[in-house]
């Protein structure tokens, strides 16, 4: 059995972090020791180290510098490595892809402006998210506004308050591209505080779909879900591979995300199209229980057709492109290499009878 250290940025990280990777671990013969959030120096690692005598460490922390690691195997996340130590390797989301579904999500809206939102500490991740977001937005003739946090300690009030500020002085509709689901949580809170309308006068986009947060907030909140069974997964492949001394083809690795989970806080429909929205929303939280597009058509004042046209003209597909699309993001979830569920059992969670369905659901036939 390998000891594996594991550095996380933050006690929430920690308490999801485990969810669902003892097994993983067991599996791959390693038991792992969880280091306090509060880490934050070389010194602080070296002393845990010498108290642990680990096989191999697991970062999750930008604070940390690679060379507090030189002698370890370690599997970095969210970040890129050196090319210095064969005892090193990386493992983030693929930033790119993540900007590029959140630019494909936001253009398709037809909004007056853009921005972005960093989180108060930013970190590699976030600015390479950005930056890729900015080019894609650049490309179709678009700019960014960024905000920048006040560099001074603001009570939250004052901090709500400066955001709302410069979100009311951006031309309107706009489009705000949220780091992660914790930062569109205070944008929402921004809005509310300037009572600006979501999604009418600021659509908004997070990224992770945190269901604790994104169903918690009115209205509900999109986020770009990420694959968290897949890093889970590789995280733990890459460590092992590295402390029994294995070569890895490639150093960087990096997972693409699910895709855009559509709520309320995107749905830019008029007075009149409320039914859509609420079709929609009916359609994210049950399309896995059997829900057909007559179930969702009954739901509209007006005939299936009438119906169906009405969704068509919000979304561009129709109400059965819609449930197809969220039973294919749940089978892309469930069919992960970590996965502990039969074939039957993850077609059952889709909302199919087969296995056979979920595989044309995934070629897209």
């Amino acid at each position: 059995m390998y000891t594996i250290l594991k550095f996380l940025r933050n006690d929430r990280a920690a308490s999801k972090g485990n969810v669902g990777t003892s097994n993983l671990y067991d599996r791959y013969g390693l038991s792992a020791k969880i280091a306090d959030a509060s880490v934050a120096t070389a010194k602080d690692v070296a002393e845990l180290i010498e108290f642990w005598h680990p096989d191999g460490c697991i970062v999750n922390n930008d604070k940390l510098p690679e060379a507090a690691f030189a002698k370890l195997p370690t599997v970095f996340l969210h970040r890129d490595i050196k090319p210095r130590s064969p005892r090193h390797a990386s493992l983030r989301l693929d930033e790119k892809a993540i900007a590029a579904a959140a630019a494909h999500h936001l253009l398709s809206l037809e909004l007056a402006s853009y921005a972005f939102v960093p989180p108060r500490v930013e970190e590699d991740w976030s600015r390479r998210r950005e930056r890729h977001f900015v080019h894609i937005l650049s490309l179709n003739g678009h700019g960014v506004a960024r905000y920048v946090h006040p560099s001074r300690r603001l009570s939250t009030p004052r901090r709500l308050g400066h955001l709302a500020a410069w979100l009311d002085g951006l031309p309107r509709p706009v489009g705000v591209f949220a780091a992660n689901d914790a930062v569109a949580a205070e944008v929402c809170a921004a809005c509310d505080h300037r009572r600006l309308s979501i999604p009418d006068d600021v659509a908004l986009l997070g990224v992770d779909n945190d269901e604790e947060i994104c169903e918690a907030l009115r209205p509900t909140l999109s986020s770009i879900a990420v694959d968290i069974p897949s890093i889970r997964y590789e995280v733990v492949r890459l460590i092992k591979l590295l402390v029994t001394k294995q070569r890895l083809k490639n150093r960087n690795s990096t997972i693409a995300p699910l895709g855009v989970v559509r709520r309320a806080s995107t749905f830019r429909a008029g007075e009149s199209d409320q039914a859509v929205v609420a079709a929609c929303e009916l359609i994210r939280r049950r399309a896995c229980d059997g829900l057909r597009a007559r179930d969702v058509a009954a739901t509209f004042p007006c005939g299936r057709r009438m119906a169906e046209l009405r969704f068509r003209a919000v979304l561009g597909h129709s109400i059965l492109d819609e449930i197809r699309a969220v039973r294919r993001a749940r089978a892309l979830a469930a069919t992960s290499p970590l996965r502990t569920r039969t074939r039957d059992e993850i077609a059952a969670s889709c909302g199919y009878a087969s296995w056979s369905s979920v595989l044309r659901l995934l070629k897209g036939d």
